[in-house]
C-alpha cells in the first residue's frame, strides 16, 4: 500500500538489518544521500524488499574488506538508488538476463553461492510496478 516516507530514512533503517551479513567478510557500508530530504509515495514495504535484495546480493558477490554503496540522488522529478559493489561483475552478455526470472550468471562466484534466481526479478517486477526502471551495469 503506498505510503509517503523519506527515502533516505528507509534506507537508514535497514542499515541495521545489513550488519551480520556486511560483517561476516568485513565489509564496509557507505550511504550516501542528498542534503534534501527525497520524499516517495509509494509501497514502502516492497521497495524496502529491492533495497534489501540488491544489498544483500552486493555483499554476496563481493569480496572480503570491500565496500557496498548506496547512492540516492533526486534529478529531473526522477529518484535513482544506485547500489554499488566491488564484485567481480558479470560478463557483458549476461546483464541483458540479470533481471529475467531463474537467472543466474555463470561464473566461479555464482557457482560458490545458493541462490534460485528470482530475487532480481521480483526486484524488476516491484520497480516497474512503480513506473520505475532497474538496470544493471558491470
Amino acid at each position: 500500500m503506498p505510503v509517503r516516507f523519506d527515502l533516505g530514512e528507509m534506507i537508514e533503517d535497514l542499515t541495521e538489518s545489513f550488519i551480520p551479513i556486511l560483517r561476516e567478510k568485513n565489509q564496509k557500508f557507505v550511504i550516501n544521500t542528498p542534503e534534501t530530504p527525497v520524499e516517495l509515495f509509494a509501497d514502502q514495504i516492497r521497495l524496502t524488499q529491492v533495497v534489501s535484495n540488491l544489498v544483500t546480493n552486493a555483499s554476496k558477490y563481493s569480496g572480503e574488506n570491500s565496500e557496498v554503496t548506496i547512492d540516492i540522488r533526486s534529478e529531473d522529478n526522477e529518484v535513482v538508488i544506485a547500489v554499488k559493489d566491488q564484485g567481480i561483475g558479470i560478463e557483458q552478455q549476461d546483464l541483458s538476463h540479470v533481471f529475467g526470472a531463474f537467472f543466474r550468471a555463470d561464473n566461479e562466484s555464482t557457482r560458490a553461492q545458493s541462490g534460485t534466481g528470482i530475487g532480481l526479478y521480483f526486484c524488476r517486477m516491484i520497480v516497474e510496478y512503480h513506473n520505475g526502471n532497474i538496470s544493471a551495469h558491470s
